[in-house]
């Protein structure tokens, strides 16, 4: 297979590795099978590496830990009650502007939702609120202070077998500044779906790569709560159940992305 039209600089790296030769890319590992008329071929294979591992300074390679345990910070009641339910009343109102979400793998199989690709009347004010809480959500998780570069925003909607698979958020050289993922839940009550809970792995380290543990974290949907963790741990969206299908009752987040200065 044919590296996915890499340019610059990046392409050049990447053409001039010799087999054997290994790379993440998003949520796959990229292994280099060797040349075909000039041309540097590649097969992609999973589960993905999230990158190389940062091991921390006071560590030998003798006592690294066998899992790094995943830090999620959740903060309940995030926006105010009449904020929370006029986002709920827009996202309503837009419902026949809601696309297709698609990923970068071009897999139809392992992301399924609809999003919102524009929201200004909502999409700003939330990115205001996400920068504010910067400062106390990296206390919180024991991390030390950084500058944000830009903080990225989408609106989802998940409905009836709506899911998004295992993944991580700054594995590809375009993503690699995103330091922090945040996701808001915004629904209808009581609760219209189960399931949709996401799930976040903790870490082991394999061949030089943060991998998936067999451990994790499970956060269930809270309206009107936010969850902040690092872009590098692997995480999915479980299947959404929601027996009316309807549009009004699905699982609506603003979730996005926290990109450090570098």
């Amino acid at each position: 297979m044919c590296f996915l039209g890499a340019d610059g600089a990046l392409a050049a790296r990447l053409q001039a590795q010799k087999p054997p030769f290994q790379m993440p890319w998003r949520h796959f590992e990229l292994v280099h099978m060797g040349f075909q008329g000039g041309t540097a071929y590649w097969r992609i294979a999973l589960p993905a590496p999230n990158g190389p591992p940062s091991i921390p300074a006071n560590l030998s390679p003798q006592t690294v830990p066998a899992v790094f345990p995943s830090q999620v910070l959740r903060i309940e009641n995030f926006l105010s009650p009449a904020v929370n339910r006029a986002l709920y009343a827009y996202a309503l109102n837009q419902e026949r502007s809601f696309v297709p979400t698609q990923n970068s793998a071009g897999d139809d199989d392992y992301r399924r939702s609809h999003y919102l690709p524009s929201f200004p009347e909502y999409g700003e004010m939330m990115k205001k609120q996400v920068a504010a809480a910067v400062p106390t959500v990296l206390q919180r998780l024991e991390m030390p202070a950084w500058s944000v570069d830009y903080i990225e925003i989408q609106l989802t909607a998940h409905n009836d077998g709506n899911y998004y698979k295992i993944h991580n958020d700054n594995g590809s050289p375009d993503a690699a500044s995103r330091e922090l993922t945040y996701v808001y839940y915004f629904h209808r009550e009581p609760k219209p779906f189960a399931g949709g809970e996401l799930r976040v792995y903790d870490s082991r380290i394999e061949n030089g790569f943060y991998v998936a543990a067999d451990s994790f974290q499970t956060i269930e949907p809270q309206n009107n709560a936010i969850v902040f963790f690092l872009s590098r741990y692997l995480h999915e969206v479980l299947p959404v159940r929601c027996p009316s299908q309807g549009f009004a009752d699905s699982r609506f987040t603003l979730n996005g992305w926290i990109r450090k200065t570098n």
